[in-house]
């Protein structure tokens, strides 16, 4: 179910996306609505209506020249000093209104605002289209990287480790190009890129290897982004995708589905074997909200101008949700623990008997497949950003919905193999494997959510020597990602522990009470 939506949800991407991510812009539409907004400017001076001048010139810049994208087609397709002029242009105008010039001249201004602009629009769509934005992005970046290297050169450590802080999370972690990489070249890509990074960020803030080995750091890193945005462009090009379309969405959407399958999977199941029916529609309202919170943190993710706030943004959010996932996923296992043994779950549901809601019980079920379907949804609408954006042929899209399609059909099968499987169980080893299944998704996401914050430059990043790294386990080498798994893990121990010594009390005085009840299974 949850793949299904996922997949009706992409089909809203493309009015969801960053219009920076569109192709074959209408450039006379968006012309015709920013001349809508100039050409009230002269009325508006005439009734010395200043504030309704400057809100008429934001409009037309700030939500329709620039938005559109057409402000960053200009400078990269016409040149720097045509986007520039037109800037000052508007600038002028402005100004001449705020220093009670003559109606002529505004009449007159206004009018060689509009002609700049029509000419812009005009030699535009005559222009030839440059299809490098994958490399102007690795661009912003590498210039923060060589301003890195520059300050520290110059011995100015913090400078330094900023610069290589903000070429990850100004441009490639803002600007696309980590979704973009992860879409088409891989995770394990974007794992070993992000790697360097880090090993930049922090080498750059310690100043405690040489001036030589920091640059080669540097260039080395300069070389993978001009790698991958150099294959990007190739394989975003104006021509067909192919069937990398198809393996991009495939991939994608099976990736981040198992995640988030597993854990509605786990606590649909649970349901059913337990024959709590009721509990199904609290799941059902979890997943179906994460899905319209997934759909609307895309939304705002796509708007969000590139900045470094932006970067740190993503990564604290994602950050965060998958603390809070790993928070529920250990109140769950721990409770569902706490009624495989003996009678107990026989118990619970006595007491409960007659009761709307099971009090924690549909409240747990329910939060947990929330927060596994946002991060994952959010994650995965995201991801399809650029490959929607690239598939710019009928084929394109038929090779696009294709491998969603194959992708729900093998998750489909997964959920019913898992929920056939699980309702088939003895009710106290589903209990038992159920927790189990649900504490390995917390020591996993765990690992991630601390990997977020140190790409967030939150948490120190201190590298591990000999330690694997596998994204998929939320295994990273570094003590910090280590230590938070490692930490989890004494939680869970700890509270099995607990457990047993509970269910052994319980046998025990069950024994004492009736001691028959040795001999019961």
């Amino acid at each position: 179910m949850f793949a299904m939506v996922i997949a009706l949800c992409i089909v809203f991407l493309p009015f969801l996306s960053s219009p920076s991510y569109a192709a074959d812009k209408d450039w006379d539409s968006y012309a015709d609505q920013m001349i809508e907004k100039i050409e009230q400017i002269p009325d508006q001076y005439a009734a010395e209506d200043i504030s309704g001048v400057e809100t008429s010139i934001r409009q037309a810049y700030y939500e329709i020249h620039q938005v559109s994208g057409m402000e960053a087609e200009i400078d990269h397709r016409l040149g720097e000093d045509r986007s520039d002029a037109f800037v000052s242009q508007l600038l002028s105008l402005r100004d001449l209104s705020q220093n009670g010039v003559s109606q002529e001249e505004i009449e007159a201004a206004t009018s060689e605002t509009i002609e700049l602009l029509q000419t812009n629009v005009a030699d535009l769509k005559d222009a030839p289209e440059i299809n490098d934005k994958w490399s102007r992005v690795a661009t912003r970046s590498i210039d923060q990287v060589e301003a890195a290297k520059t300050a520290y050169a110059a011995g100015d450590y913090s400078t330094a480790a900023n610069a290589a802080r903000d070429a990850y999370l100004a441009h490639y972690e803002a600007d696309g190009l980590e979704k973009a990489t992860i879409s088409y070249i891989g995770q394990s890509r974007v794992s070993e890129v992000e790697s360097m990074f880090t090993q930049l960020r922090q080498t750059g803030r310690d100043g405690e290897i040489s001036v030589d080995e920091f640059n080669a750091k540097a260039d080395e890193l300069i070389s993978a982004l001009t790698e991958d945005a150099t294959e990007l462009d190739a394989l975003t090009s104006s021509g067909e995708l192919g069937w990398t379309g198809f393996w991009a969405s495939f991939a994608i959407l099976l990736r981040e589905g198992a995640e988030a399958l597993l854990v509605v999977a786990a606590v649909v199941t649970y349901a059913m074997k337990a024959g709590r029916k009721d509990q199904l529609v609290g799941i059902l309202v979890g997943v179906a909200g994460a899905l319209a919170i997934s759909i609307g943190l895309a939304f705002a993710f796509s708007k969000i101008t590139s900045s470094a706030a932006t970067g740190f943004g993503q990564e604290v959010i994602e950050g965060v949700t998958g603390l809070l996932a790993v928070v529920m996923l250990i109140w769950v296992s721990n409770w569902i623990l706490s009624k495989s043994s003996g009678n107990k779950w026989q118990k619970y549901i006595e007491h409960t008997a007659g009761e709307g809601t099971s009090s924690g019980g549909v409240f747990a079920l329910a939060s947990v497949a929330f927060l596994a379907v946002l991060r994952e949804g959010a994650e995965t609408i995201l991801f399809f950003s650029p490959i929607i954006a690239a598939s710019k042929t009928g084929a394109d899209h038929a090779k696009m919905w294709l491998g969603i399609g194959a992708a729900v059909i093998i998750l489909a099968i997964m959920f019913t193999l898992i929920w056939v499987f699980g309702v088939r169980l003895p009710m106290k080893a589903f209990f038992k494997w159920t927790s189990v299944l649900l504490g390995i998704l917390a020591v996993t996401i765990a690992g991630g959510a601390i990997k977020e914050f140190q790409d967030a430059t939150l948490v120190h990043a201190t590298a591990v020597g000999g330690v694997p790294e596998v994204s998929w386990l939320g295994l990273y080498p570094t003590v910090e990602t280590l230590a938070a798994q490692a930490f989890v893990i004494i939680i869970l121990v700890i509270l099995a522990v607990l457990q047993r010594r509970s269910a052994n009390q319980s046998r025990q005085q069950a024994t004492q009470d009736d001691p028959a009840a040795t001999h019961t299974k």
